[in-house]
């Protein structure tokens, strides 16, 4: 009965794995780094959420980044069905970003975009110190 080729992706496992991989990708916060001159700008894709259930953080060199949403709908058909389904959605995400001005950071929210700008500190590149070993 070996009449096919065996693919890859039928393998079980493989298979299995792959569409969880899959299911969970879909299911991350899409975010773009920008490193610009004086400043980092971060845009995180947000579509569905209101601004009162976003809260960005910066603290320690780490911004953090969550989100969460719930929402419940309620339907009833001549009084004795009634069919009540709730979703719930929570993002969170995390970068070290070094060397901002933490009181100059800039948010926005618009048309389910989040738009941070993390203005630069004055940073100079150290050249770093040789250290003999005896």
């Amino acid at each position: 009965m070996n009449l096919l080729p065996k693919n890859d992706w039928l393998d079980g496992e493989d298979l299995m794995g792959r569409l969880m991989n899959t299911f969970w990708d879909d299911r991350k916060m899409s975010v773009d780094i920008r490193d610009l001159d004086d400043h980092y700008e971060v845009k995180a894709d947000l579509p569905g959420f209101e601004k009162s259930e976003i809260s960005v953080r910066y603290n320690n060199e780490i911004l953090s980044i969550d989100a969460e949403h719930t929402s419940e709908h309620e339907v009833k058909d001549d009084g004795r069905f009634v069919r009540r389904e709730r979703s719930s959605s929570a993002f969170h995400r995390q970068f070290v970003v070094k060397s901002i001005d933490e009181e100059r950071i800039n948010a926005k929210f618009e048309n389910g975009v989040l738009t941070l700008k993390l203005p630069k500190t004055d940073y100079e590149e150290k050249k770093g110190k040789a250290i003999s070993i005896d």
